[in-house]
């Protein structure tokens, strides 16, 4: 009976480190804020880097009578990524933080965007005469986050809809973020 308890448990174990990824061949990102996506045969793949410009626009009551919101996007110039990331599978990214200390979820916001030909934009900030101010995305998407390595967490994701998607590492550390990098992806 201790032989057939040991064979099993031995088996499982055996099971479990085939069915996960060996991430410790790949090397965290250079620059805080650089992404890499690794592949399904575990080679790893550097995200799109962007520079966001912040756009505010007002409503036209806001102008005529000074009742209305004004809403703030992050914009990335390209209507799509040339990075693409397979839909609707288990993804596993590596983002390079300051450091990995800090809860990843107050941090690192995985977002999708709203796309034109031209651009991707996510909405950051809301602000209404009478329904006061709001912040952050409703669009962010739920990852689950390990450290890895020195400063940089492993996000992983199961399964994301088609779509055009960012990475964005806040530091809080900064006193602005005049100059915003996002790791940019598309899924398809």
């Amino acid at each position: 009976m201790k032989r057939i308890l040991l064979i099993i448990s031995l088996l499982t174990f055996a099971l479990q480190g085939f069915s996960q990824q060996n991430f410790d061949h790949i090397e965290e990102p250079e620059y805080i804020g650089e992404a890499v996506y690794v592949k399904s045969d575990g080679a790893p793949l550097p995200l799109e880097k962007q520079s966001v410009k912040i756009k505010s626009k007002a409503s036209a009551s806001m102008y005529i009578i000074g009742i209305g919101k004004v809403k703030s996007k992050m914009v990335v110039k390209g209507g799509t990524s040339p990075v693409i990331v397979p839909s609707n599978q288990p993804v596993t990214f590596i983002v390079k933080s300051f450091d990995n200390k800090s809860d990843p979820l107050s941090i690192v916001s995985v977002v999708k965007f709203e796309t034109t030909k031209k651009e991707r934009k996510f909405q950051i900030a809301e602000v209404g005469t009478f329904s006061g101010g709001s912040t952050g995305n409703e669009d962010s998407v739920a990852y689950q986050a390990k450290k890895f390595k020195d400063s940089s967490y492993k996000l992983s994701i199961n399964g994301m809809e088609q779509g055009e998607y960012g990475i964005l590492v806040s530091n809080p550390n900064a006193l602005n973020n005049s100059n915003t990098i996002i790791a940019c992806f598309s899924v398809q």
